[in-house]
């Protein structure tokens, strides 16, 4: 367990009276922050702070008010900030800044990232928003998307991208065509395959693999070459219609393993997407607090499913987009012995704060919360003693702190 840090707070007070911008910069209370700030930021030495969660054993142990005053400071330094209110069974952080109504978290997770959308246009969702989604989802679908030219489907296995159809591809591009022109096939081979594949549910290639009329390595550049091509159109489509149905029994028969690396295709392609539905009405849940750097993600309307929302592919998404966005993401979590919450967000992160309270908390409590974490595989930067009486002693542990 790494050493503890002490922070002197003001006897329980309501609101945000405990919050830094009311005290001095010369003050004992700030520079504990500061101190905190410093110690987090160095023991990260070697990478890039870029989020961090800050938890408690119990509840009422100030974990919010950490949250406040430590963003604060980061954001004191020049630093941009946002604080994500992952409590979403109490809402404290959301409260204390007066967004306690407001959408956000919850809303993200459940509604905006979390609801299937099956038809549209493009001036709603981008190609990527409807890749993103279903890929988020785990959904078994097809998604058409066609500008009244050309139709394009992609196909998704438990949300991942399998095949890409352009399915009103010129007579003169097809497969068999194709192979044929490139030496890979004769016309008589082409018959063949045709007859059998008419027999089955087997797309071509799958076919002419069977039968040993194409080398394997020969139709998977082929193939690729396809995909590729399909995808491009679908990217070259100005303003189209999209829908997703999901896939048939017959339809998950005919996939084969793609030779394409869809993740690598898809980063390729999508490097700028400045059309982005998602992250556009992401950043429009954010709320600026009226200090310089420093933005609130509330945590929303209440959820019957916390847990599984914080644990989900979506947070994961969200989070990425928060880190591209900030130079810091702070998140308030659950405390440990009563949920699961903090244990779920904290692998998604680069550090773990546990704030306990001084006097309040049982050692084995502590050392429990700790053992859950680092089964987590979190990385835990300390623990934090919140609410300590400023003694002689504390002056002392606070020189050591600050100069280590």
């Amino acid at each position: 367990m790494n050493d503890m840090l002490k922070l002197k707070t003001k006897k329980d007070a309501a609101g945000r009276e405990n919050h830094l911008i009311n005290y001095s910069s010369n003050s004992r209370y700030a520079e504990s922050y500061r101190t905190l700030r410093a110690n987090i930021f160095f023991s990260l030495i070697d990478k890039d702070l870029n989020s961090l969660v800050v938890t408690s054993t119990l509840p009422d142990e100030g974990k919010s008010l950490t949250v406040a005053n430590l963003a604060y400071t980061v954001a004191l330094a020049g630093r941009s900030v946002v604080m994500v209110d992952a409590d979403l069974r109490k809402q404290g952080l959301s409260c204390s800044f007066g967004f306690e109504k407001a959408h956000g978290l919850s809303n993200i997770l459940s509604d905006l990232l979390g609801r299937h959308v099956n038809s549209g246009k493009t001036s709603e969702y981008s190609l990527k928003d409807l890749i993103k989604l279903n890929s988020l989802q785990q959904r078994t679908c097809v998604l058409r998307v066609g500008d009244g030219r050309n139709e394009v489907e992609f196909y998704f296995l438990k949300g991942e991208p399998v095949d890409v159809y352009w399915i009103n591809r010129p007579d003169d591009q097809k497969l068999a065509t194709t192979l044929v022109r490139q030496n890979l096939l004769r016309e008589e081979q082409v018959e063949l395959a045709l007859g059998q594949q008419k027999k089955s549910v087997r797309r071509l290639g799958s076919v002419l693999l069977s039968l040993g009329l194409v080398e394997e390595k020969e139709l998977k550049k082929t193939l690729s070459m396809r995909v590729v091509e399909a995808f491009r159109v679908a990217m070259d489509m100005g303003d189209y219609i999209f829908s997703v149905r999901q896939m048939s029994e017959d339809e998950t028969q005919l996939l084969t393993n793609s030779p394409i690396n869809f993740a690598k295709l898809l980063s390729e392609f999508f490097s700028e997407d400045t059309r982005s539905f998602l992250k556009r009405n992401i950043e429009a849940h954010i709320k600026a607090t009226g200090e310089k750097n420093l933005y609130l993600l509330p945590s929303g309307s209440i959820t019957p499913n916390p847990s599984e929302l914080l644990g989900s592919a979506r947070m994961g998404y969200l989070l990425e987009i928060l880190k591209n966005k900030f130079d810091m993401v702070i998140l308030d979590s659950s405390p440990v012995a009563p949920t699961s919450d903090a244990l779920l967000l904290a692998p998604q992160v680069d550090g773990v704060v546990v704030v306990i309270k001084a006097g309040g908390t049982a050692r084995t409590l502590v050392r429990e919360t700790v053992q859950q974490l680092e089964k987590t595989k979190a990385n835990i930067l300390g623990i934090l003693l919140n609410k300590s009486e400023m003694t002689d002693t504390y002056r002392n542990y606070y020189s050591y702190a600050h100069k280590n």
